[in-house]
């Protein structure tokens, strides 16, 4: 936030020294620390209530679309109710001549099919010596 470096530090700390005095100073920079403590307190307090207040904003939305959600969801049951009512009022004969034949009739299952399986990776062949691989040497014997 503040780019106060050591010797900025050690410049305000000698020129307070000699504007407010060796013997004067102690009890201003409690002061000092005291105002501090209150000015980040006030901070972290308005923060906390910033937080709570955007809180309780996004829990008044939820609960205002979760009676939206169940308002929907009360439509959707006296709708879906009253069309069952309906299909029950039809007569069967009519319902039958009116609605063409949509389930197939059942099929055998599928026999099942044989896998196939993968060829085994083969491994090559190596010489292993305390978890390092040596390699053999050719001669020109042959």
């Amino acid at each position: 936030m503040f780019d106060v470096g050591l010797s900025e530090l050690l410049v305000i700390g000698l020129v307070a020294l000699i504007v407010i005095g060796p013997k004067r100073l102690p009890e201003v920079a409690r002061a000092a620390g005291r105002w501090a403590g209150r000015l980040r307190r006030f901070v972290s307090d308005v923060k906390q209530d910033l937080d709570r207040e955007l809180h309780q904003a996004e829990l008044s939305e939820l609960r205002q679309l979760k009676q939206e959600l169940d308002e929907t969801r009360r439509v959707m049951e006296d709708s879906s109710g009253r069309l069952m009512q309906d299909v029950q009022a039809v007569p069967a004969d009519t319902n039958a001549a009116a609605t063409p034949n949509i389930i197939a009739p059942p099929t055998e299952p599928a026999p099942p099919t044989a896998k196939r399986r993968r060829p085994a990776k083969k491994k090559k062949a190596t010489r292993r010596s305390h978890g390092r691989r040596t390699q053999t040497r050719r001669t020109g014997r042959g």
